[in-house]
């Protein structure tokens, strides 16, 4: 068997043995003898090369054959190379259609979360000047997250909560919150929060409280809090369908309920009995109980300028300045509830008089008087007029 190629050792065989048979003896006698003993060699290397240059051609041959079917395979792959780009093509154009299709089914889902969001915002951001953008759904597979469009005066430098208050920070815990937990596929047909007001102005505390009174509508509503802020802002806004009950836990644990009562009703009820306790001498009862009917009657016209300033839009902080600065006296405070000016004090008495009659205008002239021991006379009789007076400030 000829070797492998590049070694051709019966070509160097074959050129030696020509080389040995051109050597011709100068004798003619020896060229029949050099002629016998060199050709038979020429003829064996020339048999030698003739083998080896067929077996090589022969491998060649095997070699191309192979690669032959290669080549004619890859071929036939390139000639389908359009029609799976194609496929491919449609594949991934199929892909990033479902991509999208889910990113806005899941926005879709998102969008009444979204809206109900903003829609509690927009109450509950009150004076704030953080306005919150339709959230979405972002990232991939297990990954994704909630996004919070939150920009602080129009803009949003990626640090909107960063520099939102506590308070605000609450709200808009409160707005992502709340229209979850009041979805249609929701099998809860209650909410219950827990201290939802800490941290939040007066102004969201408001908004609060009306934001529970409409969900109300179709849910219970429970709401546990140690803030009376919103129990107030529950009366004063007139939520009167809001059932505020009173917890109190005493020695060993030992819990009672009670109605919650506002202000008023609170002062009135603890000057009433104060009143018909006989027990005490009335020059002790009569100043307190004045004072009580007193301290009513203020409550009630807070409660009554607070509910009309907040309906014309008042800044909260403004409100509470001016009730401050009308406490000074009751005729001030009754003439700010009467007639949104505490510098007409000096008309109260007639006002009340004309438009609630005597009883009140009487009602309002002992509450300042009886406090420095003026009225002893029928203490009931002047908790039931306070009562009267309250109600019609109210």
């Amino acid at each position: 068997m000829p070797e492998g190629p590049g070694s051709e050792p019966t070509t160097g065989l074959l050129c030696d043995a020509v080389v040995a048979l051109r050597r011709v003896p100068g004798e003619p006698a020896e060229l029949a003898d050099h002629l016998a003993a060199r050709y038979p060699a020429v003829v064996a290397a020339v048999d030698a090369a003739r083998a080896y240059a067929e077996g090589f051609l022969r491998q060649r041959d095997t070699g191309w054959r192979a690669a032959a079917a290669d080549v004619r395979e890859w071929l036939a792959t390139v000639g389908g190379l359009p029609a799976r780009e194609a496929t491919v093509a449609r594949l991934k154009a199929a892909r990033a259609w479902l991509k999208d299709a889910g990113t806005a089914i899941r926005n879709e889902r998102v969008a009444p979360f979204a809206g109900h969001s903003q829609h509690i915002w927009a109450q509950l951001r009150q004076e704030s000047n953080v306005e919150l953008g339709a959230m979405t759904l972002a990232g991939a597979n297990t990954r994704r997250r909630v996004v919070f469009p939150v920009s602080v005066d129009g803009a949003d430098n990626g640090t909107a909560l960063g520099v939102m208050s506590q308070g605000e920070m609450q709200a808009l815990g409160l707005a992502t919150f709340l229209p979850r937990s009041c979805a249609p596929e929701s099998p809860f047909r209650f909410i219950v929060v827990d201290d939802p007001v800490q941290s939040m102005d007066p102004s969201k505390v408001d908004g609060l409280a009306r934001v529970l009174a409409e969900l109300a509508e179709q849910r219970q509503v429970v709401v546990f809090t140690h803030d009376t802020r919103l129990p107030d802002a529950v009366r004063r806004l007139d939520l009167g369908k809001a059932r505020i009950i009173e917890v109190t836990r005493a020695e060993k644990s030992v819990v009672t309920l009670r109605p919650g009562s506002d202000p008023v009703t609170r002062y009135l009820d603890d000057a009433y009995a104060l009143a018909r306790n006989e027990e005490i001498p009335a020059e002790v009862r009569g100043p307190v109980v004045a004072e009580l009917c007193r301290s009513a009657v203020e409550a009630a016209c807070h409660r009554s300028v607070w509910r009309n300033r907040v309906a014309r839009g008042v800044r909260h902080a403004d409100i509470e300045a001016a009730i401050e600065d009308a406490s000074r006296r009751l005729a001030t405070t009754v003439a700010l509830a009467l007639f949104d000016d505490p510098d007409r004090g000096g008309g109260v008495r007639n006002e009340l008089l004309r438009r609630h009659g005597r009883r009140a205008a009487d009602a309002y002239q002992a509450c300042r008087e009886g406090v420095h021991g003026a009225y002893l006379a029928d203490l009931p009789g002047l908790v039931a007029d306070a009562r009267l007076l309250a109600a019609a400030l109210s």
